[in-house]
């Protein structure tokens, strides 16, 4: 296994579970979700005590689910509470029920040891919660590893191979990453562009004037082994002009698939009436082509068959403290 499974991950977005069930497979779980009376979200090991048949197959009956193989009901706390081909259900009968926080736009979930989630909560994501910030957001299933996404995104040097129109006119290369830092489970680093002319695609969401000037500052966080945050400022004379705050929920399916959840987040006082749609679109369009390469290098790695050792460069420092802090959780897991 190539991932820890004591973490809280994203399962789902707030909009994906409402009055069916939602069926997800994460961190080799098949999980089923519904919506409470209340408005609260429960979640389920998708799979019925009685024989293996998903729940997610079934139909609800208010806050209960009902298996569509022998009708086997289950409440939110994974307890059997009738078969219908018996007065009472045998002792113990149950499924596992994970613990759940809801926080817009997002769904967590702890599939990971029980009792573990006490521990710690989810991280915090203030900015996709309001404070003058609009966010537009997808989710996408990418065939590769957990840890090729973090290592993709904590190095944006590609961008000029991959993403050149991107790339404000004038600067040809970003400037070395120095400032990186490490805890014992986050790794972030910051970056400080040269003052350069707007980008088309800054000019048309920030309303600003495109033949102007301006600073960028550039960040990148492994928050957790399930969220990387990326955050964009473009600032004038008179401080920050435009926020952007790209955030990745990333999701293992299992090793060699992880769910992505992405959220592209933004504020500034002369941000465009269309602003979300144009970003919705710069970024899928860039997810699409980062898909692409991240599923080619998973397909190579799948098929080399030869142990080598590949070569790091300065713009990986950030990278590399990342995949060491993902492998120390997975191996203390393992007890290695």
């Amino acid at each position: 296994m190539t991932y820890p499974q004591d973490c809280w991950y994203v399962v789902a977005t707030s909009d994906e579970v409402g009055d069916g069930l939602t069926a997800r497979r994460i961190v080799d779980t098949s999980v089923v979700l519904l919506r409470l009376a209340d408005g609260s979200v429960a979640a389920l090991e998708d799979r019925c005590a009685h024989r293996p048949y998903p729940l997610s197959a079934g139909h609800r009956d208010g806050d209960l689910v009902v298996c569509g193989y022998h009708g086997c009901t289950y409440d939110a706390s994974g307890r059997c509470v009738r078969i219908p081909s018996q007065d009472s259900p045998p002792p113990g009968a149950r499924v596992r029920a994970f613990p759940v926080v809801e926080r817009g736009p997002f769904v967590w979930i702890w599939t990971g040891t029980p009792g573990g989630a006490r521990l710690r909560p989810p991280p915090s994501t203030p900015w996709l919660q309001g404070d003058g910030w609009s966010s537009v957001g997808e989710r996408r299933r990418v065939a590769a590893d957990l840890l090729l996404l973090h290592e993709h995104y904590l190095d944006l040097t590609n961008v000029f191979a991959m993403h050149p129109e991107l790339v404000p006119p004038g600067i040809e290369a970003l400037p070395p990453l120095e400032e990186v830092e490490v805890s014992e489970v986050s790794v972030s680093y910051r970056r400080e562009l040269p003052a350069a002319p707007l980008a088309p695609w800054e000019a048309e969401v920030s309303g600003l004037d495109g033949g102007a000037s301006f600073d960028r500052l550039e960040t990148g966080t492994f928050v957790t082994p399930g969220l990387h945050k990326q955050t964009y400022t473009i600032s004038g004379p008179g401080g920050p002009e435009l926020e952007l705050v790209r955030t990745h929920g990333f999701t293992p399916e299992s090793s060699g698939a992880t769910h992505v959840f992405l959220q592209i987040s933004w504020r500034g006082a002369a941000v465009s009436p269309d602003a979300g749609a144009r970003l919705a679109a710069v970024f899928h369009e860039m997810a699409d082509r980062d898909v692409a390469v991240i599923e080619t290098m998973q397909r190579c790695l799948d098929e080399d068959t030869t142990p080598r050792r590949y070569v790091n460069v300065k713009a990986d420092r950030a990278a590399v403290r990342a995949r060491r802090i993902l492998t120390s959780m997975v191996e203390d897991e393992r007890g290695l």
